[in-house]
């Protein structure tokens, strides 16, 4: 049946989206039922999963740069960590993908459309591998893939760093992480590849206004009510987004914020995403005035 939707830019899925004839499936699905895995694997702690399988990607040549939840971890926002994120260079992103399932026996989990839908591509260009043996919603937790050119960062912007691990003996040690202002301009180019209301483009909203609060303020309780005069008082808030500005501005001043990698801050391109962090940092624009997609129709056969 073909059907015309509307979706946005870029909005591609590798998934199949799959609609049950009965009700709306609310597990992850292994996309490959018959593939022959470890049956033991679950015996080990995910942690101890994810340290293996990592050591595996890494002696396989596979560059690993951390991400979402655990790259939010590491620059002060207090995030549960469910899912650990990791992309990968494009190009190697089918082979590492299926090295997890070979190798380290870790199945590959198709979302339930609910996630695709709510989610976006953060669901959609996943690879999701399965570190537990609950697969519901609340309890399954993955090792995930994406691809490198999703987050639209520069290699310049990485740098070798300790891996954030509660073991005490990891075998993977070190991973690559990106420097904060980096991180800040990839979520800035990233919202502006989808339309206002796309789900990626709402979860990229939320992701920057955590990071604001808590590692560009230093609030440890990450939101405070603006209209709450005793309670800005009493954190300075005033005095801490002059400061965030500042930092803001110094980056501006280093190019650390360019959008590409030439490093020429005068580019248009490189400009807007100065211009628009130092305003939403300094609360002269709001989240919803970064720059956006226009929605385009497309045609989908479900």
């Amino acid at each position: 049946m073909t059907q015309t939707i509307t979706t946005t830019q870029n909005e591609a899925s590798p998934q199949v989206l799959r609609i049950p004839p009965s009700k709306p499936r609310n597990h992850f699905e292994d996309a490959h039922p018959s593939f022959p895995s470890s049956s033991d694997i679950y015996t080990s702690s995910p942690e101890e999963l994810v340290d293996k399988a990592l050591h595996a990607l890494q002696e396989a040549g596979v560059q690993l740069i951390e991400w979402k939840s655990l790259l939010y971890r590491r620059m002060g926002v207090p995030v549960i960590i469910k899912d650990h994120h990791y992309l990968v260079p494009d190009a190697d992103l089918p082979r590492a993908s299926t090295l997890l399932e070979t190798v380290a026996g870790l199945p590959l989990s198709l979302p339930p459309p609910l996630l695709l839908q709510t989610g976006g591509d953060f669901y959609a260009q996943a690879h999701m591998h399965r570190i537990s043996h609950a697969t519901s919603l609340a309890l399954a937790q993955h090792l995930v893939l994406y691809p490198l050119s999703l987050a639209a960062l520069s290699p310049a912007a990485l740098s070798p760093q300790p891996r954030l691990t509660a073991l005490l003996d990891p075998c993977c040690r070190t991973v690559l992480v990106p420097a904060p202002p980096a991180v800040y301009a990839s979520l800035l180019k990233m919202m502006r590849r989808y339309s206002r209301y796309a789900p990626t483009r709402i979860v990229l909203e939320s992701d920057l206004s955590e990071l604001i609060g808590y590692h560009l303020y230093g609030l440890a309780d990450g939101y405070v009510d603006g209209d709450d005069e005793a309670a800005c008082a009493a954190l300075e808030v005033d005095r801490r987004v002059e400061d965030a500005v500042n930092i803001v501005r110094g980056w501006r001043a280093e190019e650390a914020l360019c959008d590409d990698d030439n490093g020429e801050e005068g580019d248009g391109e490189a400009r807007w995403i100065a211009d628009a962090l130092e305003g939403v940092v300094g609360g002269t624009s709001a989240l919803e005035d970064v720059p956006c997609a226009r929605k385009v129709a497309c045609v989908s056969r479900l």
